[in-house]
């Protein structure tokens, strides 16, 4: 095996372990029930009307999100963003049955802020691969594109865009919500940054 297939193999694998991550950690801020991401927001909303389970919503939305990012820029695109949009679904497929029959879960606000602190490691891990943006980052540079913001206002614009979707359909926000609107980018970033120098 050449050097060039070793580090496309090491980005398959860093980009499954993130990937994976963020699904659990999704499913556990779900269980939780404090409140969710701006995306599991629309996802609770529309499971309230069609009979798809969250875990395949989120695939449909990843899709839906890497379509317009296509036609957008393809070049933001890489062959992570595909696994990503697919196995953080599997993720919370395989963990929901798991994770929601565990009582001290369940309503609890450590356990929901843990979720959120996961699910920044794992974004985290998923972006020092660097092996195509993810979904929802792809989705917020074509917005930022189209509507000409910059990358602050365009996250914003497009969570409060995703959260508004939500609560047409019957979804509600609460403290989690604020986790992931306040603390997710700076966790990330922080997590990036260990990243980093563990890896230098």
């Amino acid at each position: 095996m050449n050097k060039e297939m070793k580090q496309s193999v090491y980005k398959v694998l860093i980009v499954l372990l993130g990937t994976v991550l963020m699904g659990v950690a999704i499913q556990l801020i779900v269980t939780a029930n404090q409140g969710v991401d701006s995306v599991s927001t629309l996802i609770l909303g529309l499971v309230k009307h069609t009979p798809i389970p969250f875990s395949r919503w989120s695939q449909l939305i990843s899709l839906l999100f890497l379509l317009i990012t296509f036609f957008y820029d393809k070049q933001l695109l890489g062959f992570g963003s595909l696994i990503n949009a697919v196995f953080v679904g599997e993720a919370i497929r395989v963990s929901e049955p798991i994770l929601s029959e565990l009582s001290f879960i369940q309503n609890s606000l450590l356990a929901s802020f843990l979720g959120f602190v996961l699910m920044a490691l794992g974004t985290a891990i998923y972006l020092s691969a660097d092996f195509g943006s993810g979904p929802l980052e792809g989705m917020m540079l074509s917005v930022c594109g189209i509507l000409k913001l910059s990358l602050k206002n365009g996250r914003i614009v497009l969570d409060f865009i995703i959260v508004a979707a939500g609560l047409l359909l019957g979804s509600n926000v609460g403290i989690g919500t604020l986790f992931a609107v306040f603390l997710l980018g700076p966790m990330i970033e922080w997590f990036l940054i260990i990243i980093s120098k563990y890896r230098k």
